[in-house]
């Protein structure tokens, strides 16, 4: 063939890859994969579902409706009927996840409370041995739900993006998308409050000798680094963390105990009719934004399980304007709802 031959041939920009097949497969592959992910995930949903009533409900619902428990050697009850309603709520129509939501600060701190009587720490221990759990816990099986609906979100809408008008499914996962998509808004104040509820309890888990417990009502508002200052030796103690709940503000220092990072009680103050203001550099004995609260309270609250010590004045030094107002702002917003809350109950009498 002769060189002009080959000009001509080269002339006609032949070229024997196709890329739209190409693009086409790719996305195929990529649509087949999200699919299969999906799938997965609500198979691994499903099986976690049946492990919660196979190793835990079922047998705890036998024990409650005896008079004694045998299991193991152990007469006593390992768990009351209402107490497994609280542990697991609607759990037999767990797809209807607004009520599973609204009831997952009373399961889990049920939970946490229950892990401190024996019999039912005996029943979990040796139920968390079973092989078909791998390595899962009750706790960690209880969560899953709280996540499902932002999952089943992110993936069908992944799924919707890379289905191509021309597809079967399209007009029925844009449907779906549209959808699950809403759902997953309206439920995001209840997920997100799932999520809270998990921190308190993570909080309260590393927490080593505090005088109170957890609380299904409690959760988490702001945390931060801080000193405590003292006005009158114009000095300032050593950095603690600082946990601002909606009932309290609980004082800790972290440290680590061989590979786990616990939380050393140093102190709380109970937020009901306390009073905060900002104390100017002066006030504070020279120390730049700096905060005050006065505690009102003091003796035993048995209701809620909370020491409250004598009523006190403490000052803590943020770190810059904008967080001092910050926490003033939340302290402010707690200590308001506190207050109204009882106010209402004292009305109610």
């Amino acid at each position: 063939m002769s060189e002009d031959q080959f000009d001509i041939i080269n002339s006609l920009n032949y070229d024997d890859v196709d890329d739209g097949l190409i693009d086409h497969e790719l996305i195929h592959r990529n649509r087949e994969a999200l699919v299969q992910q999906l799938y997965n995930s609500e198979r691994a949903y499903l099986e976690s579902l049946n492990l919660i009533a196979n190793v835990f409900l079922q047998p705890l619902r036998k024990d409650a409706k005896s008079s004694s428990f045998a299991f193991l050697g152990m007469k006593k009850m390992v768990c009351t009927e209402r107490e497994t309603r609280w542990l697991f709520g609607n759990f037999d129509e767990v797809s209807q996840t607004h009520p599973y939501l609204d009831n997952y600060d009373v399961a889990v701190t049920t939970y946490e409370r229950l892990t401190r009587y024996q019999p039912f720490k005996k029943f979990i221990d040796s139920a968390h041995k079973d092989p078909s759990l791998k390595g899962a816990t009750l706790l960690s099986l209880l969560q899953i739900p709280a996540g499902c609906i932002n999952r089943y979100a992110q993936l069908i809408s992944k799924l919707a993006e890379v289905t191509t008008p021309m597809h079967p499914d399209y007009m029925g996962l844009i449907s779906c998308k549209h959808r699950i998509v809403t759902l997953a808004a309206d439920m995001k104040s209840k997920v997100d409050d799932a999520d809270n509820v998990d921190q308190v309890l993570m909080i309260h888990q590393a927490l080593v000798g505090a005088p109170f417990g957890v609380k299904a009502q409690r959760r988490l508002v702001l945390q931060g680094q801080f000193s405590r200052v003292v006005v009158n030796s114009r000095s300032t103690g050593d950095e603690r963390t600082y946990f601002l709940f909606s009932d309290l503000l609980a004082i800790v220092r972290p440290k680590q105990d061989n590979k786990r990072t616990i939380l050393q009680y140093k102190g709380h103050i109970t937020l009901e009719r306390a009073r905060v203001r900002a104390l100017t550099s002066e006030e504070a004995g020279g120390q730049e934004y700096c905060i005050e609260i006065v505690s009102s309270f003091q003796g035993v609250d048995t209701l809620n399980t909370t020491y409250m010590g004598s009523a006190a004045t403490h000052v803590l030094c943020t770190n810059s304007k904008e967080e001092q107002e910050e926490w003033l702002k939340q302290l402010d917003l707690v200590i308001t709802i506190l207050d109204r809350a009882s106010a209402k109950a004292q009305n109610s009498k």
